[in-house]
């Protein structure tokens, strides 16, 4: 039964990694379009609660997917690069328990940046972790052209290229649910501050002079010294007065040029 698998070819690591891509493509681009939806129409606040649901949701409709096509023999990514998966042993296509484990290795190897992938560069069948903890291999239904080969190959690299691109900018250049929180409580708390600086103006002439002033003129110096801890933690909030206006500096912020703040609405 060993020697069964053995004499088909197993599939290159470019043709797999396309497959996966036409695989998965469409589930992160739903998830996305979920989130967009979620906080642009629907207008419902980033919390990571509701980042939480939304993936939840995409991980198990992927996962529903992969499970599906592993009992069948193979998604549509690997059916059109034609691609099946099967057994290691020779027993044909994976059943249930297998194709659900695979299914999950999967899920985990994909999200926690492909590393469940790394081991089909060290393996002269191109075995994923998946492929281990489920007993399979993936292999060539039909053997490729050198034409389709190579132009596989590059779909493959710059597909990978994209793909590591996309990954440093979502975990690390773009701001965070976390941040843009953040940056809205500022917002929030700066509109307030500007509202009471005007009210401040209004009954004196001039702005406040520092914070011990503004929270005077806010009319509960308690609760308004709480709500700026709350917002501007955790370095002090600090506020400079001069002829051209106010300047508001907050947490790691770099020293603020006096911006003109405008009587009025």
């Amino acid at each position: 039964m060993e020697q069964a698998v053995l004499e088909t070819r197993a599939a290159r690591f470019s043709d797999r990694f396309v497959a996966y891509l036409l695989d998965g493509l469409p589930f992160m681009a739903g998830a996305a379009a979920s989130v967009w939806f979620a906080l642009g129409p629907l207008g419902k606040p980033p919390t990571p609660e509701l980042l939480a649901l939304i993936g939840a949701a995409w991980c198990t409709a992927i996962v529903g997917y992969q499970l599906v096509g592993n009992m069948t023999g193979g998604t549509i990514g690997k059916r059109l690069l034609g691609l099946r998966v099967v057994n290691r042993d020779g027993s044909g296509t994976p059943g249930f328990g297998r194709s659900l484990t695979r299914a999950l290795i999967w899920l985990i190897g994909s999200t926690g940046a492909n590393f469940g992938f790394i081991a089909a560069l060290f393996n002269r069948e191109n075995r994923t972790l998946h492929d281990y903890a489920s007993g399979t291999v993936v292999v060539e239904v039909y053997q490729k052209s050198r034409s389709e080969g190579a132009a596989l190959f590059l779909a493959g690299a710059l597909g990978a290229i994209g793909l590591f691109t996309f990954q440093i900018y979502s975990g690390w250049a773009r701001p965070t649910p976390r941040d843009r929180d953040a940056v809205s409580k500022a917002k929030a708390g700066l509109d307030v501050i500007s509202q009471v600086e005007e009210a401040y103006k209004a009954k004196n002439g001039t702005y406040a002079a520092n914070l011990d002033q503004l929270a005077d003129a806010s009319g509960n110096p308690a609760e308004f010294r709480a709500a700026m801890a709350v917002i501007f933690m955790p370095e002090p909030f600090k506020m400079e007065a001069g002829k051209p206006g106010l300047a508001h500096q907050g947490r790691r912020a770099r020293p603020l040029p006096h911006a003109v703040v405008r009587e009025g609405p």
